[in-house]
């Protein structure tokens, strides 16, 4: 959870009111923030909310006040003048750091505070949102000292700068090794041939994304009057977002934005669009979630105190935001929205009064027999994680897939859901190799995928996983087993061959069961090596 640092009299002023320790506190609430401690005029606020990184500033903290206490009504508005700069981007870059996004900030006054906190945000961002730079890292220079057009290109590793922090000219190379942040960060970008870099019309360089600014252009002091604002990464969607946000909290602090025209080839669009959002739902679900009886007055109004512009026809609900608001995708989201305006303390708790009687439903009585079933078999079961990495659940499977992701993840170790056992099961046997063979273990567990069908564009499925290494072990040893589970539970399967990436070509095939898939077969030399197993393994999963 991000921690914002903030000055008490930064805050008030920003929100143009004074406010007691008590009354900070219940305020707070609105942004689902705590605060850790106060000492004289330094504000430690831990920030609840996750999935709203326009939040992790004073800026944004202050903008969410200002419209829970009545300062201000309905969506921020932000004016985006048209700069005349452009940005060049080389198609060069894919595969190294592809995508960018500009803007310019004119007519700034910077006091040390506010210089505090665009490296606060800067940060804050690039640590939480960007994944520690990998997704998004951000660069802030002294405008008059970018020189007309910028370039962002795939660049030579003895290309040579000074910077930041230095005195002295060093390759892109000679950083990575000897700079502190090309230690933290040159990871990022070392493996690759050429290295992403930012340059004026002057072939002065501005930064190397996603280590370092230059000493010259990237010193940004109180006596900076304008700002030139760069983000880079993978995804053009969260670039746009995260430099939204940091025009958002400059603009705040009174400054002008400018447009930057980003030059994909053929590809030509300007840089910061503020646009808006619509979500509609059923009216009657806002009082029937929260077990009240707001009028529809009522409704909009707390809508209102939380940025968004609600609108009533009829039956149904239409919510309109910024789309700087990536955490509303459905309705409830909209309805906590309305309860945080109205006060979670306010809710009157009711005592439940319901009589049941727990039983065990058919789908886990079915999960227990097929457990005691493998059992039988001389299987010894065992547990994964639902969370993984995409190196155990892709790269080492040596297939490409897409995933149910989180946005933040703590570590990469555990960025997606996993999407098969089959991986899990294998990580477990390369961390299992001093035990004795035969090795034969299975796990019944939950997976999730995308499924744009859903409502929340994701399915969960039930699988059998089942894994047989010793150095005997073939396609026929584990296709009897399934051919047993098929008798014991009734099932009429098939199996057609296949050859799939991570199986030897020949022993591999998939399996139906009416509705319900699965595959089956040995693995592979290049995936055994992948995972640093010796013993021959054969595996089959299937839905169950």
């Amino acid at each position: 959870m991000p921690t914002i640092t903030s000055s008490k009299k930064d805050l008030e002023n920003l929100t143009g009111k004074s406010f007691t320790k008590e009354e900070l506190e219940d305020v707070l609430l609105c942004v689902k923030g705590e605060l850790d401690s106060i000492e004289e005029d330094e504000l430690k606020i831990d920030i609840k909310e996750t999935n709203r990184p326009d939040l992790w500033s004073t800026e944004g903290i202050a903008r969410e006040i200002k419209s829970y206490i009545g300062k201000e009504k309905g969506i921020p508005e932000y004016k985006v003048l048209k700069g005349k700069r452009k940005a060049l981007i080389d198609k060069n870059l894919e595969g190294i750091r592809p995508k960018a996004a500009y803007a310019e900030i004119r007519d700034i006054k910077i006091t040390e505070e506010i210089l505090l906190q665009i490296i606060q945000l800067q940060e804050k961002i690039c640590q939480g949102y960007g994944k520690k730079r990998e997704q998004i890292a951000i660069g802030v220079f002294d405008l008059d000292k970018v020189k007309g057009n910028v370039k962002y290109f795939a660049a030579e590793p003895s290309f040579e700068f000074i910077p930041l922090g230095f005195n002295e000219n060093m390759s892109l190379r000679e950083i990575l090794i000897k700079h502190p942040k090309g230690k933290e960060y040159g990871k990022l970008i070392e493996k690759k041939e050429k290295f992403p870099l930012l340059i004026d019309e002057n072939n002065k360089v501005l930064s190397l994304p996603p280590i370092i600014n230059s000493d010259e252009s990237g010193k940004v002091t109180t006596e900076t009057k304008n700002l030139f604002v760069d983000v880079t990464g993978f995804n053009q969607e969260k670039i746009d977002l995260a430099l939204k946000i940091m025009c958002m909290a400059l603009a705040d602090r009174k400054g002008k934005i400018y447009s930057v025209e980003l030059n994909y080839g053929k590809k030509k669009f300007n840089s910061m669009q503020f646009k808006k959002e619509k979500i509609s739902f059923e009216l009657k679900e806002v009082n029937e979630l929260l077990g009240t009886d707001f009028s529809k007055k009522e409704i909009l109004k707390l809508m209102e105190k939380r940025r968004i512009k609600g609108t009533i026809k009829g039956n149904k609900l239409t919510a309109e935001f910024g789309d700087y608001r990536k955490d509303i995708i459905h309705a409830w989201d909209v309805i906590e929205d309305i309860a945080i305006a109205f006060d979670f303390n306010k809710f009157i708790p009711e005592k439940l009064n319901v009589f049941t009687l727990g039983s065990i439903k058919d789908e886990s009585r079915k999960l227990k027999d097929l457990r005691e079933l493998c059992v039988g078999f001389g299987l010894q079961e065992i547990a994964s994680n639902h969370l993984t990495s995409k190196e155990v659940q892709c790269i080492k499977m040596n297939s490409k897939n897409e995933f149910v992701e989180i946005t933040n993840p703590v570590s990469s170790n555990w960025e997606i859901f996993r999407k098969n056992l089959l991986s899990e099961s294998l990580d477990f046997l390369s961390k299992n190799k001093h035990c004795s063979f035969p090795q034969k273990i299975f796990e019944v567990g939950r997976t999730v995928e995308l499924n744009s069908e859903k409502e929340t564009g994701i399915a969960e499925k039930w699988k059998l996983c089942i894994c047989i290494s010793h150095s005997k072990t073939n396609f026929n040893e584990i296709k009897s087993i399934l051919e047993a589970i098929s008798r014991e539970l009734k099932l009429n399967h098939s199996i057609k061959e296949k050859n799939l990436s991570f199986f030897e070509n020949g022993k591999s095939a998939v399996i139906s069961f009416k509705e319900k898939k699965g595959f089956i077969g040995e693995v592979n030399e290049k995936t055994m090596q992948n995972f640093g197993l010796e013993t021959k393994v054969s595996v089959l999963e299937i839905e169950i």
